[in-house]
């Protein structure tokens, strides 16, 4: 019982962000729609709404690990069902996130707006029922990676103290930006390596197929979900700020 209180707490602390999320993705297909309609268009593009889901659900995942560990055992919850209530949480807004994408997509394909996602132009032989289901599941897989990404970062800035949070803050930035392309300048032949021995074959049986890639992002959210696990066993209830 203590997970359904939790997964409504998330819910809860949820529901005008989701309210402000698709007024604006609305506002954008009826701009789209208008657009279409005065310049006489038969068609106008507007990508991005999976993208921009996950990007939100990332952005959630980072929050509620410190919010729902302060409120979770402060409120009578233990740590494992505060970690539970989110994963319960977290699949059932992927899920449903990425449903109502695809009903608004279709919708805007009636009004003249066009808004194929990445997954279609990976997958352009997907169609039908089948085709729809892949892309449905590859797209919440995703969605579920990403808030397991952000609840990994979330947790661990929240179990660093102030030092260690300035070092990585500088550090992994520098690294992404700076020291990666100077690896690859500097040992050119090691990074061919990496890219035609791993990333090429890993490339190529992800492209097979949409529920090749959803079972990427499942491992990829399996893995780092019991990081996440670990580091919100032992995590202490600090004060807000």
């Amino acid at each position: 019982m203590k997970i359904m209180k939790m997964f409504r707490w998330y819910w809860q602390n949820t529901y005008w962000a989701l309210v402000g999320f698709y007024g604006a993705m609305l506002g954008v297909l009826l701009l789209g729609s208008t657009i279409a309609i005065c310049a006489g268009e038969s068609e106008v593009s507007v990508n991005g709404f999976s993208f921009s889901s996950a990007v939100m659900i990332f952005v959630m995942g980072i929050v509620f690990f410190s919010a729902g560990t302060r409120f979770g055992p402060s409120n009578g919850a233990s740590r494992k069902s505060t970690f539970y209530g989110f994963l319960l949480f977290l699949v059932t807004l992927s899920a449903g996130k990425m449903l109502i994408n695809m009903i608004l997509s279709q919708m805007g394909q009636w009004f003249g707006v066009h808004t194929q996602e990445l997954e279609a132009l990976l997958y352009p032989g997907t169609s039908g029922f089948g085709g729809w289901l892949s892309i449905f599941l590859c797209q919440t897989a995703a969605g579920l990676a990403t808030g397991i990404l952000g609840y990994f970062i979330g947790g661990a800035y929240y179990r660093m103290n102030k030092i260690w949070k300035i070092a990585v803050s500088i550090t992994v930035p520098a690294l992404a930006a700076i020291g990666l392309p100077l690896f690859v300048v500097s040992f050119p032949s090691v990074a061919e390596g990496i890219v035609v021995k791993l990333l090429a074959p890993l490339g190529s049986w992800v492209l097979r197929s949409p529920y090749c890639l959803a079972l990427l992002f499942l491992g990829f959210s399996i893995l780092l979900g019991l990081f996440c696990w670990l580091l919100i066993r032992k995590a202490p209830v600090k004060a807000a700020g």
